[in-house]
């Protein structure tokens, strides 16, 4: 079985004097006196060559790939008690996600049920306003009928403001990303660390918290305060992750051309630059310009519906006004059975939501390609794995596709 030279791991001035092997672990000494260890699950000591400063290490598991020991899992200074701390903390974070999890999808159904209660009910007093209209006239028929289109242009402000439907969009989408944001954790703890999109345990808990956190702020719970603006002056894509300071992205590949290593090389990092062109200028672009003329269309509605309405409940004080009076009122039932029927709040988070989907696939090949030691990023195949797989693309087949103007397939 082939050899893998221990000296890889440790940096170029390290020199080590021992070995010991402590706690089903190969502890190290180099000259500046710091402790390193391996974990004997994957590798173990054998013949010294060259002198006590060179050791070499083997695989022990013959179904698993041999790969450069920088890939393997190191802690320095660090004790097992500290690992089994950062896990139970991992833990913590995914039994955290569940909770919210749950709290947002059942928020989803009942703001999903003010829609469906909502607009039957206004739609029932509007028409029980304009029934009473053409009765033989008398004040009270008038009163009635004025109080009644009063009370729903009322409602349909009120329901125009918060966007029922819009509302459970949000919290869906909400429950599902704490979802994946559980599982995720999950995964990462089940796969060996140099296979984990961060290696170090440390930083992917305070990565994992910080999603939590970000989660929190994107979808509130509470309706007031912190419910999000349904008509935002400007649309951009749904931001549901912790920005991380920008960085800027290399130009020419920081690996070398006939070299791969970590699973990149510079075809790769040459093809994910062209994905993320390809995604700010196709994907994002035209699901932020289909967020703005859904708004658009919604803004009209949602104005419409109770000012016909309430021109309505105005001219039924004229009597010679009463046909007028009754086409306003119908018509304003009809806007405001478009807007809430058809869900076009709903569509307008959708495709914001898509929009931010694309961009999240963006930013996370942007923070990858930033990193100049590709040893310290994700594994490179693994990493085209994932983002094909969420383009809805064949791995097998280039992600830059020059005949499209479209990154994503899935939507």
């Amino acid at each position: 079985m082939e050899a893998l030279k221990l000296t890889r791991v440790l940096k170029s001035n390290t020199v080590l004097q021992t070995v010991t092997q402590k706690h089903g672990h190969v502890g190290l000494t180099n000259c500046a006196n710091k402790s390193w260890r391996i974990n004997l699950d994957r590798c173990q000591v054998v013949a010294s060559l060259d002198g006590p400063s060179t050791r070499y290490l083997q695989q022990k598991q013959v179904d698993l790939f041999i790969r450069p020991l920088t890939q393997f899992h190191i802690d320095q200074d660090k004790d097992e008690d500290d690992e089994e701390m950062v896990v139970a903390k991992l833990r913590l974070v995914a039994a955290a996600a569940v909770d919210r999890e749950e709290m947002h999808a059942a928020l989803a159904q009942q703001r999903d049920g003010w829609n469906k209660l909502l607009l039957p009910s206004l739609t029932n007093i509007t028409l029980a306003a304009l029934i009473l209209q053409p009765l033989p006239s008398n004040d009270t028929n008038n009163v009635v009928a004025t109080l009644l289109h009063g009370f729903s242009t009322a409602l349909m402000c009120g329901m125009n403001k918060m966007q029922p439907s819009q509302l459970a969009e949000e919290q869906r989408m909400a429950a599902r990303l704490f979802r994946q944001l559980n599982t995720d954790i999950h995964t990462n703890l089940a796969l060996p660390p140099y296979l984990r999109q961060d290696k170090c345990a440390d930083s992917f808990l305070t990565k994992a918290y910080k999603a939590v956190l970000a989660l929190d702020e994107a979808y509130p719970l509470p309706l007031f305060p912190g419910m999000l603006d349904k008509f935002p002056k400007i649309v951009q894509p749904a931001v549901w992750w912790s920005q991380q300071q920008n960085h800027q992205t290399q130009n020419q590949p920081q690996t070398n051309n006939n070299k791969t290593i970590n699973g990149w090389s510079a075809e790769l990092e040459t093809e994910l630059r062209g994905v993320s062109e390809t995604l700010k200028s196709g994907d994002i672009a035209e699901f932020v310009g289909l967020s703005r003329k859904v708004l658009g269309v919604n803004s009209i509605l949602a104005i419409t519906g109770p000012l016909l309405t309430g021109i309505a409940g105005a001219l039924n004080l004229n009597g010679a006004m009463l046909s007028m009076s009754m086409v306003a009122g119908v018509l304003g039932v009809v806007g405001n059975t478009l807007s809430h029927a058809g869900q076009v709040g709903m569509v307008f988070e959708m495709y914001r939501n898509c929009a931010g989907f694309y961009h999240l696939l963006d930013s996370s090949i942007a923070d990858t390609l930033s990193e100049a030691d590709p040893e310290a990023r994700e594994n490179g195949e693994l990493f085209r794995w994932r983002l094909a797989s969420q383009l809805g693309r064949d791995p097998h087949s280039p992600l830059a596709d020059s005949a499209s103007k479209f990154a994503g397939k899935l939507f």
